[in-house]
């Protein structure tokens, strides 16, 4: 049965829901569902469930998502004054429902929660892939098994039980509810709506959240192993990498580049932390993947290739990797500015020495391209010599602000003279790759000012 588009099946239920009340009490039906004779009382009925709830101290999202809306109408069809519980109660879960699945702060609550539970339960569970799906799909956002079954998300099933409900009170109960029911109903949706608009906030949320949560089902917590998240890594597919990484920091603290927490061991003491770790994309035109996990544990591959082994992973951090290509700098870079971050820096421990920081300073000497990407998100603080080294190159010349930086500057220089015959520290004047010369022109009290020449390859 098709869904009554919203703000007819507002008005709808706020017809139904002021007709005139009966002067005697409910009855006891009016709380509970009439069993058939016979029937074997193996657990409770979906009224029974219903009735459980509220949007208050009795709120279950994940009970409320196991409502089955046509089995409980079907229920309470016999009896008007239940089904019209049912649908005052409805009314007042919607609300609450669209809440907690649309806001990011109670969203991104809810997934540690859920983190929480396959953390705790999962390992135990033998049954889990097989239940979980069932009891978290659709709370967020629909969920496709694919050739199998599609699961409406629970605000969506929630209006579609009170247009049931609208469906099965009849004509004369619509009737009856009169002209003061078109008002209550209008001042409900007006309120629905100023919460739809109250808040800018990611457009993925949901679909993310979803994603996220149908992986998590999907499989068990195995120790301290890896979990790669296909369904997160779907949504970045189709709708982009750089949506998906802005939704998620919406959600998740971000820790340092391409790892965002999901439980920190602050807050859970004795618990390991557990992170979804961001995999670059191989090239530009492909998407990142994701992984979940522990403390310690490197991303299980690379994206795009599912034939690699776990101990030649890629890590997220481009620092901790001594193969990254210009291309992939790039790609790196034009994301980071996209969604207005910094590239994390590197350690500061023998930071000059490591394979990912010469090559990249070899392409910052070499490609004005690379030049200009990173200037625009490089990281702030120390190690601060490779940026100032590429806003020299960049500009031709340069005085520092403060004189630690033309300190950083002239130890970075000096790294990378180091084994040049040509090199002359002691002047003033440095000789670089790609035909670069650095001379410091300057020296007079605490002002230093100094100028690059020479043409790199772009």
């Amino acid at each position: 049965m098709g869904c009554v588009p919203f703000a007819a099946s507002a008005v709808l239920l706020a017809l139904v829901s002021t007709a005139p009340e009966e002067k005697e009490k409910p009855s006891a039906s009016s709380k509970g569902p009439s069993r058939v004779k016979g029937s074997p009382a193996s657990g409770p009925t979906e009224i029974e469930k219903f009735f459980q709830l509220n949007p208050e101290e009795k709120f279950d999202l994940e009970a409320a998502n196991s409502i089955d809306a046509p089995v409980l109408v079907e229920e309470a069809r016999g009896d008007k004054r239940v089904l019209r519980d049912v649908l005052r109660t409805a009314e007042a879960l919607l609300p609450r429902v669209r809440a907690e699945t649309e806001d990011p702060l109670l969203v991104s609550a809810i997934l540690r929660s859920k983190t929480l539970d396959w953390v705790r339960r999962s390992p135990s569970d033998s049954g889990w892939a097989e239940t979980m799906p069932l009891r978290w799909a659709g709370i967020f956002y629909e969920s496709r098994v694919p050739g199998g079954r599609l699961s409406r998300k629970l605000s969506t099933r929630m209006a579609n039980l009170i247009s049931l409900c609208v469906e099965a009170s009849g004509t004369v109960a619509f009737l009856r509810a009169g002209v003061t029911g078109i008002f209550r109903g209008s001042a409900m949706m007006a309120k629905m709506v100023q919460f739809g608009l109250s808040a800018k906030r990611p457009r993925y949320v949901q679909q993310v959240a979803q994603a996220y949560l149908d992986d998590l089902a999907s499989s068990r917590c195995v120790g301290k192993q890896p979990v790669p998240l296909e369904r997160l890594s779907d949504v970045a597919r189709r709708n982009g990498t750089a949506e998906v990484n802005i939704t998620l920091v919406e959600l998740f603290s971000q820790e340092g580049t391409g790892t965002l927490m999901v439980l920190d061991p602050r807050f859970h003491p004795g618990m390991d932390p557990v992170a979804i770790r961001v995999v670059p994309p191989k090239t530009q035109d492909d998407a990142a993947t994701y992984d979940l996990v522990h403390s310690g544990v490197r991303a299980v591959r690379e994206s795009g290739d599912s034939n690699e082994a776990p101990n030649e992973a890629s890590p997220a951090s481009p620092w901790e990797r001594s193969d990254m290509t210009r291309k992939e700098w790039l790609a790196l870079f034009k994301a980071l500015e996209k969604r207005k971050e910094r590239l994390g820096a590197p350690p500061r421990e023998n930071s000059r020495d490591r394979e990912s920081y010469i090559g990249l300073r070899d392409l910052v000497l070499a490609d004005s391209a690379v030049r200009r990407a990173f200037l625009v998100v490089h990281w702030k603080g120390r190690p601060s010599g490779l940026a100032i080294l590429c806003q020299l190159l960049s500009a031709g010349t340069l005085v520092p602000e403060f004189d630690t930086d033309a300190d950083y500057l002239e130890a970075e220089l000096e790294h990378l003279g180091q084994g040049a015959p040509e090199h002359r520290p002691k002047d003033g004047q440095w000789k670089l790759a790609h035909g670069w010369t650095v001379v410091r022109e300057h020296a007079g009290g605490s002002a230093r000012t100094y100028r690059a020449s020479g043409k790199s390859a772009d």
